[in-house]
């Protein structure tokens, strides 16, 4: 069996940047086809969209941006445990089962995420980040402990 593990790093760069893809489609077709790439981060830009856009649009548009910038805050985590998990040399299909594992939790994180405007419901999202980031220090662990039986 292949160790795919390496290849998940590259998806999960893409699997983050796709929800910031789609906070722009959805606040340029709520905005007449404008988005400003200038200074998108300024709080001048935030504030006309803000005013301008309808709430229900706008709270899409945050919550797609934070699911996108949450991905790329936990990529180092999850580069981190491929890393580890490689260099302790574990099994191609414990990597692979752990990198499509995290992958999926991170698409179901992130679908949650743009779509659950719910309080209630927000906390499965919760519950997919946490597990994922339980199969990370899963494998830093068991890297850990394979080192230090050699």
């Amino acid at each position: 069996m292949s160790n795919l593990s390496f290849y998940s790093i590259p998806a999960y760069w893409f699997l983050s940047l796709i929800p910031h893809s789609y906070a722009i489609s959805v606040i340029t077709k709520a905005n007449n086809g404008k988005w400003s790439n200038v200074s998108p981060r300024s709080t001048t830009w935030e504030d006309h969209l803000r005013k301008t856009i309808p709430a229900d649009i706008y709270a899409r548009y945050e919550r797609s941006e934070s699911a996108s910038k949450n991905g790329f805050e936990n990529l180092p985590i999850f580069v981190g445990a491929v890393l580890a998990g490689n260099l302790a040399k574990l099994g191609a299909r414990e990597m692979n089962v752990f990198v499509g594992s995290y992958l999926a939790l991170r698409v179901l994180y992130t679908l949650i995420y743009v779509n659950v405007s719910k309080n209630g419901l927000s906390f499965a999202r919760s519950a997919a980040w946490f597990t994922g980031t339980v199969l990370c220090m899963r494998i830093f662990v068991k890297a850990g402990l394979a080192l230090n039986a050699e």
